[in-house]
């Protein structure tokens, strides 16, 4: 139904499972779903609308789950948010007069939620920079594919990016610069947000753990031309069964719309979705995979999670002189207004990213620190290194097409820092 085909499939899911808590809410009240659509759209009060959700509500606090427990305060709060929204487009005319109210009945779901039990929700532990270390010098000691020079290089990106897993997936080797300050940038987009980044990286003095090294390393080991920067990652699913496509006149749309409206039949869509969706392997589960295999085995103690790398990095540098919250929460791309209306939250200048990414990397904020190339071998030397480029990165050095290659500067700055470690 036009552009709400386009949603995430993790959206529509998650909608499909609330509606689906809904209707099993409606039901368990021996009513008949039609009958509670059509006593809210006879009442222009929209007090049946409110009602409705406050039983369901209600429902919510004192239900119990399959394993016999209350629901989760972020599962009760999905299932009323998202029951809410699509009741919204069922019933457009009523949301105007409603939603305050609906807003502080969801407030107090959540409080009441939160208190019931006493309990605080559960956080990914937080990824170390020393747990770090020894996850991608586990992966360096036992690579036996080029795939786990790629996971190397995944565990770090996400840790000095304050990455979630699902912004890795649209990294690509053209997305890599160095400015005019010799400073190495990485473009890329936070899908969760959809806002695009352009963060720094410096290096680290320890060879393990910087960031340009494990770079280089990771596309130095592909074995084939990719546009993707990490090679080994699932697919992210952009394709969508379209059912109102561009080339459907609009005066079709227009003479009948019932055939293509979307508010009507959300629930059905979100439920149409293919039941094995869920089962195709995603970002994060490469992630959690690569941790259960590596993690225990390179001796970190924790439980890590894909979500535990952003946590680990901005808490590294949250503990560093120098640096203000607001820096740290523009790096991760955290949206203030929506937890804390009072906050006073900007975005800044590349000059205070440069910042929080040099004490990711061990060194002091106020230390100049510059990426290193190949300007200072003769050029004798610089000419022989140019044949060891074709040799070491023959998947992404001069092909035809752009979109396999680095920048010739981003191939200098990685083979510096490769040539740099090279006795480690």
């Amino acid at each position: 139904m036009g552009l709400d085909e386009l949603k995430p499939g993790n959206t529509k899911r998650a909608q499909a499972t609330a509606i689906k808590a809904f209707k099993t809410f409606v039901k368990a009240e021996n009513v008949d779903f039609d009958y509670v659509k059509r006593c809210i759209e006879k009442d222009d009060t929209g007090k049946c609308l409110v009602s409705v959700l406050d039983k369901f509500g209600m429902y919510l606090a004192f239900n119990e789950g399959k394993n016999g427990k209350p629901l989760s305060r972020n599962t009760s709060m999905q299932y009323y948010r998202q029951s809410k929204m699509w009741l919204f487009e069922v019933f457009p005319a009523q949301r105007h007069i409603v939603e305050a109210k609906l807003l502080s009945m969801g407030k107090t779901l959540e409080s009441y939620c939160m208190k019931r039990d006493g309990k605080v929700v559960n956080k990914a532990p937080p990824c170390s920079k020393s747990d770090l270390k020894k996850m991608i010098l586990y992966l360096y000691q036992n690579a036996c594919s080029p795939s786990d020079y790629q996971d190397a290089a995944l565990l770090c990106m996400l840790w000095y990016l304050f990455g979630r897993a699902s912004d890795l997936t649209l990294v690509r080797k053209q997305n890599l610069s160095v400015d005019a300050a010799e400073v190495f940038f990485v473009r890329f987009i936070r899908l969760k947000t959809s806002e695009e980044q352009g963060l720094s990286l410096f290096p680290d003095s320890d060879f393990v753990t910087c960031p340009l090294h494990a770079i280089a390393v990771a596309v130095a080991t592909q074995v084939a031309p990719s546009v993707a920067l990490i090679d080994n990652l699932p697919q992210l699913p952009v394709e969508a069964a379209v059912t109102l496509s561009p080339a459907m006149p609009l005066l079709e749309v227009l003479n009948h719309p019932a055939d293509f409206t979307a508010l009507d039949d959300s629930a059905a869509q979100a439920s149409a979705a293919p039941a094995s969706a869920a089962a195709v392997p995603t970002i994060y589960t490469h992630v959690n995979r690569l941790l259960d295999r590596v993690a225990h085995p390179a001796g970190v103690t924790d439980a890590l999670t894909s979500h535990s790398f952003r946590r680990g990095g901005a808490q590294h540098v949250n503990g560093c002189d120098g640096l203000t919250q607001r820096w740290i929460f523009d790096r991760g791309a955290w949206n203030m207004s929506t937890t804390n209306k009072g906050f006073n939250y900007i975005f800044n200048t590349s000059r205070e990213d440069h910042k929080v990414s040099k004490a990711l990397s061990g060194y002091d904020t106020q230390t100049e620190v510059k990426a290193l190339d190949l300007k200072p071998f003769d050029a004798e030397t610089r000419s022989k290194i140019t044949g060891f480029q074709r040799l070491l990165f023959t998947a992404c050095y001069k092909m035809e097409n752009a979109a396999y290659n680095l920048s010739q500067h981003v191939l200098d700055v990685l083979t510096a820092y490769l040539i740099l470690h090279y006795p480690k």
